[in-house]
């Protein structure tokens, strides 16, 4: 499998920065209160949600009475989001001291509620296998069987090259010595734009034409709302960091639109999914009631389209524009609502 990797970091003296000084802590000195990152956690504070509160015993029931294809199509999706809800928990905290460091607050302050949501999303997921009887690496195991029948690769379970496995840990591992420019854009472009916006938002798609079609599971599909609700923040804040990037460093761009065509491009690789392949039923044989006639890989590329429209827009603004403006937001509504 081919594996994208980010530029090997430079040698850096981060640990000898200076620290802080008596005089210069923001809180005292005012916090901005209109800006996108502050905006978006008065959001997150509105809209906590706790998994513990959802009732799963539904769901249970209705599992116990699903075809294996089924199972297997649901857990197949939902393992795959517990997956990499545990990768961006793990890797994110170099990003946010890259932003403390930078001294800017009110993003730290916003990213302390990303990190615990990306964590939420961990546990609700580990719930629901857990409520419903369903083991994750079972699931895994069949998968791969399934991967083999259809000529693909089988599910590796000590396989150490990924999107997860060594892509994103090594794109922001380079934030703890790297805090250029370019180092900030590579890991918003893979964790944000990337991850959260074009596979996120794709898996989305079809948990909702799966849920119109096949409208069970109750518990799973209102944890799934809050999920995407929490990610439409993550997501509008990537999309402000790195248009904030660019808008300080537009010679930066094409790195940028560079950077989410080869993270695709792998996705395609590694998964044997290319746009414009004959759809697959998902969920079994025609004429059990649950079918998704989709291409994941389409999805994406579409999703891959509107990011770059989306980062293009910063080259003509400011940074001062950015992070006073509500840009972010407006086009993350429109991705949200697409």
């Amino acid at each position: 499998m081919t594996v994208v990797e980010s530029r090997q970091p430079e040698s850096s003296s981060i640990s000898a920065l200076p620290l802080r000084t008596a005089g210069g802590w923001s809180s005292t000195n005012g916090i901005d209160t209109n800006c996108v990152p502050w905006r978006l956690w008065e959001k997150a504070k509105k809209h906590f949600w706790d998994p513990a509160d959802l009732d799963y015993s539904t769901d249970a029931a209705q599992w116990a009475a699903m075809s294996d294809a089924q199972q297997l199509s649901l857990a197949g999706l939902a393992r795959g989001f517990m997956v990499g809800e545990e990768g961006v928990t793990l890797d994110i905290l170099p990003l946010v001291m890259a932003m403390a460091e930078e001294r800017r607050l009110e993003e730290v302050i916003f990213l302390t509620s990303f990190t615990l949501e990306e964590a939420k999303h961990i546990d609700f997921f580990r719930r629901w296998f857990t409520a419903v009887g369903a083991d994750p690496e079972d699931i895994a195991r069949r998968q791969g069987a399934q991967a083999v029948a259809m000529g693909r690769p089988d599910f590796d379970p000590n396989r150490s090259t990924g999107l997860f496995e060594s892509v994103l840990p090594r794109v922001m591992r380079r934030l703890l010595v790297d805090r250029s420019p370019e180092a900030v854009l590579d890991a918003s472009v893979t964790y944000n734009q990337f991850i959260e916006a074009c596979l996120a938002i794709s898996g989305y798609t079809v948990w909702g034409q799966m849920f119109e079609s096949f409208g069970v599971l109750p518990a799973l599909q209102q944890g799934l709302r809050h999920i995407r609700a929490d990610e439409g923040r993550h997501i509008t804040y990537g999309t402000f960091l790195c248009q904030r990037v660019l808008a300080s460093n537009p010679e930066l761009l094409p790195f940028a639109r560079n950077r989410i065509i080869e993270l695709r491009d792998n996705y395609y690789a590694a998964t044997g999914n290319y746009p414009g392949q004959t759809p697959a039923v998902i969920g079994g044989t025609a004429g059990e009631e649950f079918q998704w006639n989709g291409n994941f890989a389409d999805l994406v590329d579409e999703q891959v389209a509107k990011r770059i429209q989306i980062l293009e827009l910063a080259v003509h603004m400011s940074e001062a524009e950015m992070i006073a403006g509500a840009e972010a937001e407006e086009v993350q509504h429109q991705l949200l609502a697409s």
